[in-house]
């Protein structure tokens, strides 16, 4: 049996590949839990992520990809106020919904900008994921 402590770091590193490959929807978050935003200057940035959040949980896609649109655009107006960290939790959940619906290329795109702005395993994986996906459909590995 997994201790609590590394149960809670499992789960957020292990669940979107999971997702991904079995085309399962998150069973407490979209991505690990946004400690970093709680030092962002106002409210209504962090309540932008977690209202997308609850709408990327709750299936309204189109809805969680507007408000992650809305977090980067006010994010991105704040410039270094904001950690990197946020906008590769945003960016790797938008490509998650962008995976999910079968739009790999933008799927992709969003987990390098992501990578771009911080290192972080959910990215590499979903990445490796779409490109394991592909080569199984296609019978071979990209270049």
């Amino acid at each position: 049996m997994l201790s609590a402590r590394m149960q809670r770091w499992l789960l957020p590193v292990l669940w979107p590949v999971l997702a991904v490959s079995l085309r399962l929807a998150p069973p407490f978050s979209a991505s690990r839990a946004p400690a970093p935003m709680l030092s962002v200057p106002g409210s209504s940035l962090r309540s932008t992520f977690e209202a997308a959040l609850v709408l990327q949980r709750a299936g309204d896609a189109d809805a969680a990809l507007e408000r992650y649109e809305l977090f980067l655009q006010a994010a991105r107006s704040l410039g270094t106020q904001v950690p990197p960290e946020s906008f590769a939790e945003v960016l790797v959940n938008m490509g998650t919904i962008h995976a999910k619906r079968g739009d790999v290329s933008r799927a992709k795109q969003l987990f390098s900008e992501a990578l771009d702005a911080r290192e972080m395993g959910t990215a590499h994986l979903n990445l490796a994921l779409l490109e394991l996906s592909a080569a199984s459909r296609g019978g071979g590995m990209p270049p």
